[in-house]
Formats: structure tokens, C-alpha cells, sequence
């Protein structure tokens, strides 16, 4: 239920299986990672997605990320992860990128 409220997605197709006990979703319901900046709502994994499409160096790297997804644009409390996340990707880059 709740990986359905984070996505906004529609619960009236699940009907009663909302309601059934356990910590499993009642269909395939897709997690999207763990929450890095609250403000946007953006995911780890759209970060990290986001940050393999985008050659450069740290800080243009950085400006993309807050320019595309948004993050670290409002309160700043992310910035901080969102500068390992930019400083551990550059490893995935490929060469000349």
C-alpha cells in the first residue's frame, strides 16, 4: 500500500486484497529505492539512473541532476548524499565520458 501511495498510483483495481495481512504487495508493484531527497520525492534509483546518462565532471554532473530531477533545490538537506551518490558514480562513467 504504501509503495502505491509514494508512486501515486491507483488502488481501486486491488479491491479487497489491500485489506489482506502480510508485508507483501497484493501485485507487481515496482520499489523504487530509497528516498534521497524529500522535497521532489526522489529515489535513489532515479538518481543513479540519471547520473549514468550524464558525462562530466563532479559539479556538472551535480548541476544535472538538480536541474532534471530537482533535488537538493529546495531545502538542502540532501545535498550532502546527493554528492556521494555524484562522487561514487563517477567510477561507472565510461572512459573519456
Amino acid at each position: 500500500m504504501q509503495i502505491l501511495l509514494h508512486q501515486s498510483q491507483p488502488a481501486q483495481g486491488f479491491g479487497r486484497l489491500l485489506l489482506r495481512p502480510g508485508t507483501e504487495p497484493p501485485g507487481a508493484v515496482q520499489p523504487v529505492g530509497r528516498q534521497v531527497c524529500t522535497c521532489f520525492n526522489v529515489s535513489e534509483t532515479s538518481i543513479v539512473k540519471q547520473l549514468l546518462g550524464t558525462p562530466g565532471d563532479e559539479p556538472r554532473r551535480m548541476a544535472d541532476l538538480q536541474e532534471k530531477l530537482l533535488c537538493g533545490t529546495n531545502c538542502g538537506s540532501c545535498i550532502p548524499e546527493l554528492r556521494r551518490l555524484v562522487c561514487s558514480s563517477a567510477c561507472l562513467q565510461p572512459a573519456g565520458a
